[in-house]
């Protein structure tokens, strides 16, 4: 995809129809189809409105079209399958049964998927970034700082989950073909360095306000979030700790006690969010995840998840929801409760969201020796839950109480139980006694083959594929 999709029209992600500013007026990402006469770059980065059309058109992408979608094809449904929190009942050959079926090869179609659609939008904002600098004159400091911020945030977000799914990958900043045809991949630790770059500039040209309403693109607190989430996964307690305590005290954001208003709209732990294609429109996680009659024909939570939350948690009684009849008897995710259009919409999708902050504070904080900390931290998403406070734990058992509350705070969440399980080195412990055929190289997806053989740089394929 780097090579193929480069080769095309150097703007084309910048291709806007000027009536779509009016559009942006109402706070509504632009879905619109490529025209066939181009703007130039030149032309869209000397007007404030077409340039703010241009990333408003990469949220529509990221919502719509890459890992992060909430559809059967997005991270959260695949890796979910993939470790241990749904089961697939589908009859057909798709691709998250593949996944369940730990039958993940090179040419699996998402796997190519995930990957040219992350790089179609990391080109896309690099060319946002190469626009602003060459045409940056004609816009407003205020702006210049907005744009480049969202930008430089949505490039390391996306790397960061093509490193922990691919491994070693190309760290892409530039839209030239010629740079492009040729890269080659990256040692994650690397990649990591470079993630944490673009999130330091972000957080740097980034405030706390959203450029629209309902929290649907990016702000600091948002790359905040990410630093913290980052350093967790690079172990450096003490700034995963910082970056966790800027956001837990921002007061825009609170953990909702009605758990039951945790994924509304209107949720004041929501950070960012992905707002509807269209106006009473909800999630695609609403719409895929929840079955109204049985037997179901895609997913269902698995026995080990919904037999793993302790009595009284509020988290299975909130978000998660059975149906039976006389011989059948199947759980689904239930944090979104719409699965269909209502007349206003009621839910967005919520990529990022305080709850997670609290989690990695308190991770943190138990890493760097302060147990008791951390545990005032996660009784406060276990009270809120209906659970009583954990006390006087050591160490070792607060890390492992830590892993449970991810486990039931953030179950289908774009695949936080896969990462976590892999970063702290559980996976070849886990999966074998979940999944008997799980090997060792399966803690990442193979290379998709159309990659290798567009570029011969990027080899050697993954071990074990």
């Amino acid at each position: 995809m780097i090579n193929i999709f480069i080769k095309r029209n150097t703007y084309l992600f910048a291709v806007l129809m000027i009536f779509s500013v009016g559009i942006m007026s109402c706070e509504k990402f632009l879905e619109v189809d490529e025209p066939t006469d181009q703007v130039s770059q030149a032309m869209v980065f000397r007007d404030k409105n077409l340039a703010s059309a241009a990333i408003a058109d990469v949220y529509t992408n990221l919502r719509t079209n890459t890992m992060l979608n909430g559809s059967l094809y997005g991270v959260g449904t695949l890796m979910g399958c993939y470790t241990d929190e749904l089961t697939s009942v589908s009859n057909q050959v798709v691709d998250f049964k593949t996944f369940y079926e730990l039958g993940v090869q090179q040419n699996t179609t998402v796997v190519n998927t995930i990957w040219s659609n992350a790089y179609k939008q990391i080109y896309a904002v690099n060319s946002i970034i190469e626009g602003i600098g060459r045409s940056g004159a004609y816009l407003d400091s205020s702006t210049i700082k907005q744009l480049l911020g969202e930008a430089h945030f949505i490039r390391g977000f996306l790397h960061f989950y093509l490193a922990n799914l691919y491994g070693d990958v190309p760290y892409i900043t530039t839209t030239s073909y010629l740079a492009n045809q040729k890269v080659t991949r990256m040692p994650v630790t690397e990649v990591y360095g470079r993630i944490e770059e673009d999130f330091i500039k972000a957080e740097e040209s980034l405030t706390d306000n959203y450029p629209t309403s309902n929290r649907s693109r990016i702000n600091r607190a948002g790359v905040r979030l990410s630093l913290a989430r980052l350093y967790l996964y690079k172990s450096e307690w003490t700034k995963a700790k910082k970056m966790a305590e800027l956001v837990t005290q921002n007061q825009l954001y609170t953990m909702e006690q009605d758990i039951s208003k945790t994924f509304l709209k209107e949720s004041k732990s929501a950070i960012w969010q992905f707002m509807p294609v269209e106006p009473g429109a909800n999630t695609l996680e609403g719409q895929y995840y929840i079955f109204l009659s049985l037997p179901p024909q895609n997913v269902v939570l698995s026995t080990s998840l919904r037999e793993s939350f302790e009595p009284n948690d509020l988290r299975k009684q909130q978000w998660t929801k059975e149906l039976s009849n006389q011989t059948l008897s199947f759980s689904y995710p239930f944090k979104y409760k719409q699965n269909n259009k209502t007349a206003n919409s009621l839910e967005y999708s919520v990529i990022l969201r305080v709850e997670e902050a609290y989690l990695i504070l308190a991770e943190a904080e138990n890493e760097l020796g302060n147990t008791n900390a951390a545990l005032d931290v996660l009784n406060m998403l276990r009270n809120r839950a209906g659970l009583s406070s954990l006390l006087g734990l050591g160490s070792e058992q607060t890390s492992q109480a830590i892993m449970e509350e991810r486990r039931h705070e953030l179950f289908t969440e774009f695949g936080h139980r896969f990462f976590d399980l892999k970063r702290k080195g559980l996976l070849n412990a886990l999966m074998p006694l979940i999944k008997p055929s799980w090997k060792s190289y399966m803690g990442v997806l193979p290379l998709p083959e159309t990659e290798l053989f567009s570029n011969p740089n990027l080899n050697p394929q993954n071990n074990g594929y």
